[in-house]
């Protein structure tokens, strides 16, 4: 990364500087707690240990091989990935907050969890989450809070700001 010494300040284009910055992002996968697949995965993950303990020669027709147990776990997983809903969440100014919050105001909203779901509404870019939708996983059940709260977890980081990983150095001068 440059130190910005090798830049010429008379040539430096600050606006197409400014114009390809990214705003941060992230994306937060969902996962519901269904009661099927962890029943399932706990029901084959906890065969493991006994199959790795039978040798082939005692093994029955029937009984699973810890290689085909652990291609089942990696199956039911694939499957569980595959039915995650993946939302990209991204940062939204103090500027876009505030819009929101009036918005939100104006719309006659005054409950507070309400008021999150507006703000995680206008943070969740894809798919687009209304606050409803938000309000309606939240309310589900225990599986749908969690997951809202990671979605109000991954927009506070952002909102937070990105840490650097270093410290500028003064360019002179005493430092204030």
């Amino acid at each position: 990364m440059s130190d910005g010494s090798n830049l010429d300040a008379h040539s430096f284009d600050v606006d197409a500087w400014i114009d390809g910055v990214v705003r941060p992002e992230v994306t937060v996968s969902l996962y519901p707690n269904e009661p099927e697949y962890t029943a399932r995965l706990k029901e084959i993950t906890d065969q493991i240990p006994a199959a790795e303990k039978t040798s082939p020669e005692n093994r029955g027709l029937d009984d699973p091989t810890p290689e085909s147990l652990r291609a089942q776990v990696t199956e039911l997983t694939a499957e569980f990935e595959a039915a995650a809903l993946k939302v990209r969440v991204q940062q939204r100014t103090k500027i876009e907050r505030g819009e929101t919050l009036d918005a939100a105001i104006t719309a006659g909203v005054k409950d507070e969890q309400e008021i999150t779901a507006w703000l995680l509404s206008a943070a969740c870019v894809e798919p687009k989450l209304t606050p409803d939708q938000i309000l309606r996983l939240l309310r589900r059940d225990e599986s749908g809070e969690s997951m809202v709260l990671q979605l109000i977890a991954a927009a506070d980081s952002l909102d937070s700001g990105l840490s650097a990983p270093f410290s500028p150095a003064p360019s002179g001068g005493s430092p204030a």
